[in-house]
């Protein structure tokens, strides 16, 4: 059947008028209704193809032209490690490198100081910090951050004034506390390191670091009953650590405790067996286990 395409009407095959309007009937040519529909589909998906690409174009350039949301460092750069906790940093060398800050203007000062820190440039963090604090001086962070830099500098009394006011504005900041105490036993301040410590350990109970030191701390005032309770306590937060075994090895000794010295060491050398000083450490077991009192051969060098 066919349809008349002015009144609608079914019209028999064969027909050239319509019998309701009389109008001409027109058929379908098939062959060109398939060329038809192809070639409005060709059309269709080159036009879907161009909006396509408009997109792809428009984000790239998006992409590109637009820079990023400016960032401010929130994790100041603290000590991970005991080794590097127990002793003051050597100076940096001088590196050439290109001025933060203009290759990325969309850094903020604290930013791009965090950045040059990043990359070694102490110079140019420590006066990125310090135009930071120019504009806000009650910025925690940089005033962390700052301190941070100076002992990277190995200016740790310069860096105490600024990490304590951090402290004093965010006390409940375990990484101030901990950046504070570093500091403060750099300088020989035991007793305020201690405290220090102390703080940070309450503020974060489970970090084996902030334990370490403290115990480092204590070992260092002569408090070895203390230092032995905080060794214990950080082997149990990092059991595979074969440098806390050493170190508490050294307080039992100075306890006159040789069988708790020996078997201290012993799990050092169990942890580290090809550890530099192993052979050394082997020699004071044999000696603490073979004599019925205490040896009069110092204990081995902590190497802290």
């Amino acid at each position: 059947m066919i349809i008349c395409e002015k009144c609608g009407a079914k019209v028999r095959p064969g027909r050239d008028r319509c019998p309701r309007c009389r109008a001409f009937i027109t058929v379908p040519d098939p062959v060109r209704a398939r060329q038809e529909s192809r070639r409005l589909a060709t059309i269709t998906a080159i036009l879907a193809g161009c909006f396509v690409l408009m997109l792809a174009v428009l984000w790239g350039w998006r992409a590109w032209g637009t820079p990023p949301a400016p960032t401010k460092s929130t994790a100041p750069p603290v000590v991970s490690t005991p080794e590097d906790a127990s002793a003051p940093p050597a100076e940096a060398a001088p590196k050439a490198l290109a001025p933060v800050g203009r290759d990325r203007p969309f850094l903020d000062a604290a930013g791009a100081g965090a950045a040059a820190y990043q990359e070694g440039d102490f110079a140019t963090a420590l006066a990125q910090f310090q135009a930071a604090l120019e504009k806000n001086p009650k910025d925690a962070d940089a005033l962390s951050n700052l301190g941070q830099v100076l002992v990277k500098m190995n200016r740790p009394a310069d860096a105490i004034p600024y990490l304590s006011r951090a402290a004093s504005l965010s006390p409940d900041q375990w990484t101030y506390e901990f950046n504070l105490a570093r500091a403060l036993g750099l300088v020989g301040r035991l007793d305020e390191s201690i405290q220090a410590y102390r703080r940070a350990q309450e503020l974060l109970p489970n970090d084996y670091v902030t334990t370490f030191n403290l115990a480092l701390s204590l070992h260092k005032q002569g408090d070895e009953a203390a230092a032995v309770d905080q060794y214990q306590k950080a082997i149990t937060l990092q059991p595979e650590d074969a440098s806390f075994r050493k170190a508490l090895g050294i307080s039992y000794e100075k306890l006159q405790r040789p069988a708790d010295a020996a078997a201290a060491y012993g799990e050092y050398l169990r942890l580290s067996p090809a550890a530099p000083d192993a052979d050394k450490v082997r020699a004071r077991i044999a000696e603490l286990t073979g004599a019925r009192g205490l040896s009069t051969t110092p204990p081995p060098e902590s190497g802290r």
